[in-house]
């Protein structure tokens, strides 16, 4: 039973049933079957937390549905590789935890866990994105970081929420560089419109699309900064891990290179131009002649199937005409396209993009290219928080503002290193704060929060404390307020539970009005 008329057929929510369904006709071992089940129920345990605190995810129906997709259509076999076996050797050696072949729908794993099973799932079911041979410099990095960020976030509801808590390790982020770039599109863009590029298998133009919403989102300068710094980032990862395209790309690098030089020495270039287009010119006039002359086009029909094999053979004189005017076409072409290289305007756009595609590969095998990778990193969150900032500016009602405090919370958790998250890094602290200055005084306009004291800079330091909590529901917040000697005790509740206690040192007693020793609400 194919996956549609399962889930037409079995329209109940009890998808832990739809799963010992497809399970019935796969020969799949019991543990394996009583993970896949363990997993279901620790995404149904998890699923609501999840989309409380991260906002932009699937929901939770389209969600599974596509998980039982994947395990009925794509998923032969699920090994657990035996410990001390051949195979378990051979992982270990290269230092993975599972192999995924793609012809046979096969998964191995190693050690397995419900998160490690769920990844495995979602790679098994990974296609090539389509992009036109235009983008032939990122096409393949693009397409590897686009999928493996999304099986990296569709991990994330098992990997972080346990039904209880949120909890933000980089545990089981196989790349962590990925997953936030990953996670600054799906935020930038939606999820939707960033899934459907992933699977669609329509011929589209998927940069332009991209870019095209950029643009009207956030616009020209921006989108374009954006994609440089992503196409970079991709290129470096991909050239890391992938010696075969790194090779691919040094190569075209030096295509590039050779082309530039060329088109640089324009006395050289003059000459050549001139001899491409006399030699262009003789085969016109040979053609010309030949097409003229009824004898010579008899010849030429004669000497051309003599040197063809017997399923190429030149049809008759009429077939032999077009092909001659096929190559007439082409050589008025060649001779067109050096005319444009004259003009100055066409010159300077040529050698512009060689030099852009250039800048793209300039980091390939350097030494720095580690360093330089993780400047495009940084300056693309700059490129992020200012995205962000036009999100607020745009906001006009009071669940837009909540969202986007949810949202900020999540993004200042993400890792962007194996031991920091994005609110850590010194060189964004000062594009955090105005960022997250303007969205509390946004919440404030639209009435977001309740107001806590008459003083602002003491409002924001205990809003911005408490969008560094792990509470799941910013709305269950609560506050007390506590007068100390030199500073104001501010204690937090999750309801009324006590999360966390923190100071804020610099405040006026005198001048200040507000509420003590009393739990108060902040959403209002």
């Amino acid at each position: 039973m194919d996956a549609e008329k399962l889930f037409s057929k079995l329209n109940s929510k009890d998808y832990n049933n739809q799963l010992e369904t497809i399970l019935e006709n796969k020969d799949f071992s019991v543990n394996v079957k009583n993970l896949l089940l363990s997993m279901l129920y620790k995404i149904e345990s998890g699923y609501k937390d999840y989309t409380i605190v991260k906002r932009i995810v699937y929901d939770k129906k389209t969600y599974i549905e596509d998980i039982l997709r994947i395990i009925n259509q794509k998923c032969e076999k699920i090994i657990i590789v035996e410990e001390g076996s051949n195979e378990a050797k051979e992982l270990e050696e290269e230092k993975i935890k599972f192999f995924v072949n793609n012809l046979e729908n096969t998964i191995h794993l190693m050690y397995p866990n419900e998160s490690l099973l769920l990844y495995t799932l979602y790679k098994i079911d990974d296609k090539p994105i389509y992009l036109d041979e235009k983008y032939n410099l990122i096409r393949n990095a693009l397409s590897n970081l686009l999928n493996a960020g999304e099986n990296i976030n569709n991990i994330e509801v098992i990997r972080d929420f346990n039904g209880w808590n949120w909890n933000t390790l980089n545990r089981e982020i196989p790349e962590i560089t990925t997953n936030l770039i990953y996670q600054n599109l799906i935020y930038l863009l939606g999820i939707d419109f960033i899934k459907k590029i992933v699977h669609e298998e329509i011929v589209v133009d998927y940069i332009k699309v991209i870019q095209d919403k950029l643009t009207t989102l956030y616009g020209e300068d921006n989108s374009n900064e954006i994609l440089n710094k992503i196409y970079k980032i991709s290129i470096s990862i991909v050239t890391k891990k992938n010696e075969v395209e790194k090779r691919r790309l040094l190569a075209e690098k030096e295509a590039l290179e050779k082309e530039l030089e060329r088109l640089q020495d324009k006395c050289k270039l003059l000459n050549e131009i001139s001899t491409i287009k006399k030699e262009a010119l003789g085969k016109i006039k040979e053609i010309d002649n030949i097409l003229s002359d009824k004898k010579l086009l008899e010849e030429e029909y004669k000497n051309r199937n003599e040197k063809r094999a017997k399923y190429n053979k030149i049809f008759n004189i009429s077939h032999l005409t077009e092909i001659l005017n096929k190559e007439r076409y082409k050589q008025i072409k060649i001779i067109e396209e050096n005319n444009h290289l004259l003009e100055p305007k066409y010159y300077i756009q040529i050698t512009n993009n060689l030099k852009k595609q250039l800048e793209l590969l300039e980091d390939i095998g350097k030494d720095e290219q580690e360093e330089n990778s993780f400047k495009y990193l940084i300056h693309l969150q700059k490129l992020f928080i200012k995205c962000f900032c036009i999100k607020i500016e745009n906001a006009k009602e009071k669940q837009e503002i909540i969202n986007l405090l949810y949202m900020l919370r999540y993004y200042n958790l993400i890792f962007i290193t194996e031991i920091e998250q994005i609110k850590d890094i010194k060189e964004l602290k000062e594009d955090l704060r105005l960022i997250e200055e303007a969205l509390i005084k946004k919440a404030y306009d639209l009435k977001v929060f309740n107001i806590i004291t008459n003083e602002k800079e003491v409002n924001d330091e205990i809003i911005i404390n408490i969008l560094k909590t792990k509470i799941i529901s910013l709305e269950n917040i609560g506050i007390e307020l506590k007068q100390n000697e030199e500073s104001l005790g501010v204690n937090i509740y999750d309801g009324d539970v006590f999360e966390k206690a923190i100071t804020v040192p610099r405040f006026d007693k005198k001048s200040m009005q507000m509420k003590f020793g009393k739990i108060q609400k902040i959403f209002s």
